[in-house]
């Protein structure tokens, strides 16, 4: 029972008594100062030089218009079969209102859609990897990927761990590839009521040309219960391509060699639920312990990768070499791990850096906002930019992502600390799929 009561408090969101907005404390006194990054030339994401002028100034400053894509009040299934949907409707395989966006991943130049996972919260849900036409109608009505029959959503009805979807929460591409497609499947079940561990997590690799299932690596994990909501893929080496994921339960970074299988969990301080504040998200006070919640690398073999605890105001950053160079079960303590100085003004959870490395893009979930920082600035709120505020759209912001073909950075919000304590109101737009153009963007 009181590992029941452990794992449910992992996830939920513990609602306080109203009462005022505790602001973050001090953090502790670090022995290391972050060293901002080297500066680069222009390229990418930045803005080419501009003339000094006035008129160049607003221009680079101007803000970002955030534009909405998809956005409904209720998440549904397209089966294209009306028989299935209501076999699945009677007998309790799909319940509407169970499903909760968690993240979205854009395929749009290439196929002309966007992937949206629902991993399994509560029963219900008949599939949690989905596509979503990107020029249909405005609601999310979500076809299983690659088919209906790949998923399995209840403990009955799995009968091979390894080939069958169970609930995939986080999916990624890596920079250089937009054919492939990479989902973590959690293989845990009823998240938010009473999270079981069904099958072992594990790693698939989707073709997207084909929409084939390439390879699938299970992790490999002594945990008795794990869950992994979030997955950043690099193809370092040449050839090759390595997958960092967070295990949010057992607070801690695991690192998985998709071309050999082998698997390292590395841990922190940083990584645990012991750094984090009181925070009003969603228009509830929130203090949920939960672990790593954001990670995000550049595109270089030997760049840096950033992450942020869910409710943390402290992001951190670390070097890729110093992942490679570490052994399984090795703590990154301060002498590789580097907290980076600046605090932020709340609860943040997902970041986004983009490919040079050069910004970082992070939610603050307390002002319903977007923000940026220049890494060749020192990390001081004055140089956290921001970029984007909307009270209505951007109630609790679950994933943020860059396509770095078309210079958007996509974003998936929704509810969920009103998801997870039953107290949606459905009568209200809930979930959002949006973007914002950076291209150009000077932070």
């Amino acid at each position: 029972m009181a590992r029941r009561v452990l794992l449910a408090g992992l996830l939920l969101v513990l609602l306080a008594v109203s009462g005022g907005h505790r602001s973050p404390s001090k953090a502790a006194s670090r022995g290391h100062h972050y060293k901002p990054a080297l500066k680069t030339k222009p390229g990418g994401l930045q803005t080419p030089k501009l003339v000094n002028s006035r008129a160049a100034k607003q221009t680079r400053l101007s803000d970002p218009e955030l534009v909405t894509v998809k956005s409904t009040n209720e998440v549904t299934f397209d089966f294209s079969d009306d028989e299935l949907e209501q076999q699945l409707l009677d007998n309790g395989g799909y319940i509407p209102k169970s499903a909760e966006p968690f993240q979205v991943i854009e395929d749009v130049s290439s196929r002309n859609r966007l992937f949206v996972t629902t991993p399994m919260l509560r029963s219900g849900i008949p599939a949690s990897l989905s596509t979503i036409q990107y020029d249909g109608p405005s609601g999310l009505s979500l076809k299983p990927y690659p088919s209906l029959d790949r998923h399995r959503t209840t403990e009955d009805t799995i009968t091979d761990c390894t080939e069958q979807l169970v609930s995939i929460a986080p999916i990624t591409k890596s920079w250089t590839d937009d054919d492939t497609l990479y989902a973590l499947d959690t293989g845990v079940l009823d998240i938010t009521t009473s999270p079981k561990q069904v099958c072992p997590p594990k790693i698939i690799t989707f073709d997207l040309r084909t929409d084939e299932i390439a390879n699938i690596t299970v992790i490999d994990t002594t945990a008795c219960i794990s869950l992994y909501v979030t997955l950043w893929v690099d193809p370092c080496p040449t050839g090759g391509a390595v997958a960092y994921s967070t295990d949010s339960f057992n607070f801690r970074l695991t690192v998985t060699d998709l071309a050999s299988g082998a698997s390292k969990h590395l841990q922190s301080e940083h990584y645990s639920s012991r750094r984090r504040s009181l925070s009003r998200a969603a228009g509830s006070c929130a203090y949920p312990p939960f672990g790593l919640a954001g990670i995000a690398a550049d595109n270089s073999c030997d760049g840096k990768i950033y992450m942020q605890s869910f409710a943390s105001n402290i992001q951190d950053v670390l070097d890729k070499k110093a992942i490679r160079d570490a052994k399984d079960g090795q703590v990154m303590d301060e002498n590789i791990q580097m907290t980076l100085p600046g605090e932020l003004s709340g609860m943040s959870g997902p970041l986004m850096v983009d490919p040079k490395g050069e910004l970082l893009f992070f939610p603050i979930q307390d002002d319903y906002a977007i923000y940026c920082w220049n890494t060749s600035k020192p990390h001081e709120p004055q140089n956290f930019r921001l970029l984007i505020k909307d009270k209505h759209r951007m109630k609790y912001v679950s994933n943020i992502q860059i396509d770095p073909k078309s210079g958007r950075l996509w974003m998936l919000t929704n509810r969920f600390p009103s998801f997870a304590t039953n107290t949606v109101d459905y009568s209200d737009v809930i979930y959002y799929i949006m973007y914002i153009s950076i291209k150009g963007i000077v932070c």
